[in-house]
């Protein structure tokens, strides 16, 4: 009788890691938004957290530079594909839009009701079909189903990795807007709403809270970074409709118990009131004539601030002025 041979394992499929290359992660804004990933925005209620991305989305709309970048190279313009129901679109992002100075054609918004649920299958079409550089959820638990639990490991870990696939493949940046809980215990990264599983498939953290009720300043924290080191903390301040103003931590003294020398405070408030007294000027003309006293940056900033000094965007140019002058007045 003839013996047969035995059967061999179905073994799973490998390769070496001779036999893959390497690649540079690429960013829209590095070290915050890697392209093919998925990147977590969380931050308390009623703070701009929309208004926030949105700013940074009407760069990627008409090919500006992200912040803080200091590059040659040109700065990538693409589609953008928003998912929010919970502001009107001509009356509230529109118009918000229109103060950031977007570009109107690069913008993509829901027109259905629409769930994401565990299939992402119509998402990555839509993403592939109009050439979407960012898609923004705003916020996740909006394109839920009501039979969906944001607080199951296994239900949330299915959605967050199609969506991680999704960005993957098609080459896109998707950021998922969350909203923090009121419990301030722990630590900030676990504060979010829903299971650890967002954060857990999100390969870049940010988290955006006020220091205290009384500051007009957002603290964002850059809270995790898989593809490059964690940057410092920046912030943002809301100037008008929208527009936010955003400000490196070089630029911020946040350092109470480093107290600004009061001559060179003053002589900042007074140097920045002269200057506008004939009417607004851009910033950067400001800064340069202030800072060519002597005084540092952050000394400005707090003189800036102490005085009232309104801060407003015009034809692409940062211009300050003071209470009730007509920013229109500006130089050219």
């Amino acid at each position: 009788m003839q013996k047969s041979k035995p059967t061999l394992p179905d073994i799973i499929a490998t390769k070496k890691a001779s036999q893959h290359g390497v690649r540079e992660p690429q960013f829209l804004w590095e070290p915050f938004l890697p392209y093919k990933k998925l990147v977590l925005l969380q931050g308390e209620s009623g703070i701009g957290k929309s208004s926030f991305i949105l700013n940074i989305a009407a760069l990627l709309s008409k090919g500006a530079h992200m912040p803080f970048v200091v590059s040659g190279k040109p700065a990538d313009t693409g589609n953008i594909l928003y998912l929010n129901n919970e502001d009107d679109i001509e009356e509230t992002i529109n118009p918000r839009l229109i103060a950031m100075g977007a570009d109107f054609e690069r913008f993509h918004f829901v027109d259905e009701p629409f769930c994401l649920d565990n299939d992402c299958q119509r998402l990555e079409a839509t993403i592939k079909a109009l050439n979407i550089r960012m898609a923004i959820v705003d916020p996740l638990t909006s394109f839920l189903s009501k039979s969906h639990n944001m607080n199951t490991a296994q239900s949330v870990g299915n959605l967050m990795r199609s969506l991680s696939r999704t960005a993957f493949v098609t080459n896109s940046v998707i950021v998922v807007v969350c909203h923090l809980t009121k419990n301030a215990s722990g630590k900030e990264i676990d504060r979010h709403l829903g299971s650890s599983d967002i954060v857990n498939a999100a390969r870049s953290v940010l988290s955006a809270t006020r220091e205290n009720d009384d500051s007009d300043f957002v603290t964002v924290k850059h809270l995790k970074s898989t593809l490059a080191k964690r940057a410092k903390p920046f912030y943002y301040e809301i100037i008008g409709n929208g527009v936010i103003e955003l400000t490196n931590s070089a630029e911020m003294d946040m350092d109470d118990s480093e107290e600004i020398p009061a001559n060179k405070k003053e002589l900042a408030t007074e140097s920045i009131l002269s200057l506008l007294s004939g009417g607004p000027r851009q910033s950067v003309e400001v800064m340069k004539i202030v800072k060519g006293a002597g005084i540092g940056e952050s000394t400005i900033n707090a003189a800036k601030r102490e005085a009232l000094i309104k801060s407003e965007k015009i034809g692409g140019q940062w211009v300050w002025s003071l209470p009730g002058q007509d920013v229109s007045a500006a130089e050219d």
